[in-house]
């Protein structure tokens, strides 16, 4: 598929997925109606940027960070569109017909793409008086104009994915074929761009196959190629886990990585899918299904967190860990920092005696249309401060918690409080105001009677008791990430097992109490529920 980005009509581009209730369209014309500035988390380009960031991350961090950040900025570039197109692949529910001429409006775009994946919500019908004398194997394109008054008629879809899980109402559907009628009608299409079209290639989802493995290594896929996975996953599993296939929903953010044999733009994994390893970094909502799918085919899973995303879920998943066995990692980065053996030899426990954890938390503000800000992702405590509360109960080897709470503030601040068992307490602060110099910030300490542990940011650590320091050290952040997942790998490797079930359990579990309680101080009733149902009734 041929996308226009970076000012150029580029080909090469996998086709959207086009799940049972979508539709394919042809693109015919296309308008740009607004530039999207706040979907991503993007920095402006800074010496002094990266400057502050070295120290944090270190050489390598910081060109991995940086080489990844840059080749992002296809992504970035997301619009809002309307146009006119025919139906190429039509939806199980038929309400429009293959080679039926419609007009459409495109949410969360490029700015021109020359095939579109939308719902049936975002299609409508057109007058035949409004159809366009279009050149053979041409798109007519309308780009951006500075300073075009708009009425924003589009306002209610900005942003919109079929995956966030928000209902398009009846009224908003009303609104958006108002405007499009018009919108079309009133375009000057005369003075469009007239962009080749001819020589168009097939639909295609998949591009390549997996034809060579590594016989010495397992076999691994990748489900969502972000940032996180391009400087974190793949580099650091690549000497145990031979990772041939990945999965990525946004054409633009793929750039074919030596190695990779097989792409696809499915959310999910395919019938036929088979590998040895599945690491899951894609949406938060998305996480169980892969999960499952894999531990049923007795395949090893690395999942980001969180790892569940409400009780229903959690069950599901205990019952097939309980048939598969130990064969899931969670990517809680903090269970493999090198500080965690420093503390339990300063504070002078045993592991599993009780540590009491108190932290500071700050978390960066979230772009309005990020996809954290989605009703199907719930809170961004819920995504984001389970770290601190998985590190507390990993350093009390996940004694039950007997008590907690959780309190919102008047600035959307959140405190939380656990004791355990064992008798270890833990308290927070998470919020997401604060400097964005360095990224997300924590600080923690650690305490038993006479002694403590302070851990900054992941990097500085220094343990004290009554009478003197008793070891300071410095690290880079992402030492953990790099420890993390050649530990975890290199067990799948050698065949060994994977978390505890029961730490898993106890883990999840506790951030769902919390979310529930949060989500009754929010006020957000049953949001989540219909969200995660309006999700499922287009992917099932």
């Amino acid at each position: 598929m041929r996308i226009f980005t970076g000012k150029k009509w580029r080909g090469g581009f996998l086709d959207y997925y086009r799940n049972r209730n979508e539709y394919r369209i042809q693109v015919l014309a296309w308008k740009n109606l607004e530039k999207l500035e706040n979907v991503y988390h993007t920095r402006a380009k800074s010496l002094r940027l990266l400057i502050n960031y070295f120290p944090v991350v270190g050489p390598y961090g910081l060109f991995t960070k940086t080489w990844s950040r840059l080749r992002e900025q296809r992504r970035n570039e997301k619009y809002v569109s309307c146009g006119i197109g025919k139906i190429i692949e039509s939806a199980s529910n038929k309400n429009f017909s293959e080679g039926e001429l419609i007009c459409f409006v495109a949410p969360l775009h490029p700015a021109l793409v020359e095939r579109v994946v939308l719902p049936k919500e975002l299609i409508f019908k057109i007058d035949k008086s409004d159809i366009l004398e279009i050149p053979a194997d041409t798109i007519l394109y309308s780009p951006l104009k500075k300073n075009e008054s708009q009425n924003m008629w589009w306002k209610d879809v900005r942003g919109w994915s079929v995956y966030s899980g928000i209902e398009i109402s009846k009224e908003t559907q009303k609104k958006l074929v108002e405007g499009l009628e018009k919108e079309i009608k009133n375009n000057d299409w005369s003075k469009s761009q007239q962009i080749e079209a001819q020589d168009a290639s097939p639909a295609a989802e998949i591009k390549g196959q997996v034809k060579k493995t590594n016989p010495k290594k397992k076999s691994g896929v990748l489900f969502g190629y972000g940032n996180y996975a391009k400087t974190n996953i793949i580099p650091y599993s690549k000497p145990f886990v031979d990772i041939k296939s990945v999965h990525e929903i946004d054409p633009t953010q793929i750039f074919f990585e030596q190695g990779i044999q097989k792409w696809d733009s499915s959310p999910f994994p395919r019938e036929d899918e088979k590998y040895d390893v599945y690491f899951v970094a894609g949406y938060n909502h998305t996480h169980v299904p892969i999960t499952l799918y894999a531990l049923n085919q007795g395949a090893y899973v690395v999942v980001e967190k969180p790892v569940v995303n409400d009780y229903d879920e959690l069950n599901e998943l205990e019952k097939v860990l309980k048939k598969a066995g130990r064969k899931l990692f969670i990517g809680f980065h903090k269970r493999y920092g090198r500080f965690n053996k420093f503390a339990l030899e300063d504070l002078g426990v045993k592991y599993g005696e009780p540590i009491s954890y108190h932290s500071i938390v700050y978390e960066l503000l979230q772009p309005e249309f990020f996809w954290y800000n989605w009703p199907v992702s719930r809170s961004t405590f819920f995504a984001n401060g389970c770290h601190q509360i998985d590190h507390f109960l990993h350093l009390n080897n996940f004694s039950q918690p007997k008590n907690s709470d959780i309190k919102l503030l008047q600035d959307n601040a959140v405190e939380v409080w656990i004791e355990l068992e064992n008798g270890a307490t833990f308290t927070t602060t998470f919020s997401e105001k604060g400097s964005l110099r360095v990224g997300p910030r924590d600080h923690v300490e650690l305490k038993v009677p006479g002694r403590n542990v302070r851990i900054t940011d992941s990097i500085k650590y220094l343990s004290e008791d009554n009478y003197r320091i008793i070891r300071k050290k410095r690290i880079f952040k992402t030492d953990s990430y790099r420890d993390m997942y050649q530990n975890i790998c290199r067990k799948i490797a050698n065949n060994e097992e994977g978390d505890s079930i029961e730490s898993i359990l106890v883990s999840a579990k506790i951030m769902l109490d919390l979310e529930e309680k949060l989500q009754k101080m929010k006020g957000w009733g049953d949001k989540y529920k219909r969200a995660k149902e309006k999700f499922w009734s287009y992917f099932k």
